[in-house]
């Protein structure tokens, strides 16, 4: 019976540590988890800052965008009834742009101008212009017939 007392002692001593081992194992998850959540608290916190900034510095971009677009327009129009041809020619931009792509060295950024994209139909491709160039060279020297501005009156009569 010594031996089964025995055995029975060593079952109970192991069940006792196994119990400390798992209730410190559990406050290090419980510990691990709060710190999770709080750096998930914190992260949203900064996240939701750098969004907030961002979105404030998009719209002062795009007032200035816009103000500018506004000007361009208003131009336009009041010169647009001068000289047809060259206010349609001008709205088409004479450059077609370089994507600028990640990794590239430094100096062949310094080589090329950076031109705003103009985004073509396939995202991150730009739209080529010389077709709607040559079509409007087309229309500005063989226009049709409803396109033609009336005659000048003379004032010599």
């Amino acid at each position: 019976m010594n031996g089964k007392s025995e055995e029975c002692f060593a079952l109970r001593e192991w069940r006792r540590q196994n119990e400390i081992r798992l209730a410190e194992k559990e406050k290090r998850e419980k510990e691990m988890i709060r710190l999770s959540v709080a750096e998930a608290d914190e992260y949203k916190l900064d996240f939701h800052r750098r969004r907030k900034l961002n979105s404030e510095t998009r719209k002062a971009i795009n007032r200035d965008k816009q103000k500018l677009f506004v000007e361009t327009q208003e131009k336009f129009h009041t010169e647009a009834h001068k000289n047809y041809w060259r206010a349609i020619s001008e709205l088409i931009p004479n450059e077609v742009p370089a994507i600028e792509t990640r990794g590239k060295e430094e100096k062949d950024r310094e080589n090329k101008p950076s031109i705003l994209v103009i985004q073509g139909p396939k995202p991150g491709k730009p739209t080529e212009l010389s077709r709607m160039r040559q079509l409007l060279r087309k229309l500005k020297h063989n226009p049709p017939p409803h396109i033609n501005p009336p005659p000048q009156p003379n004032h010599a009569a």
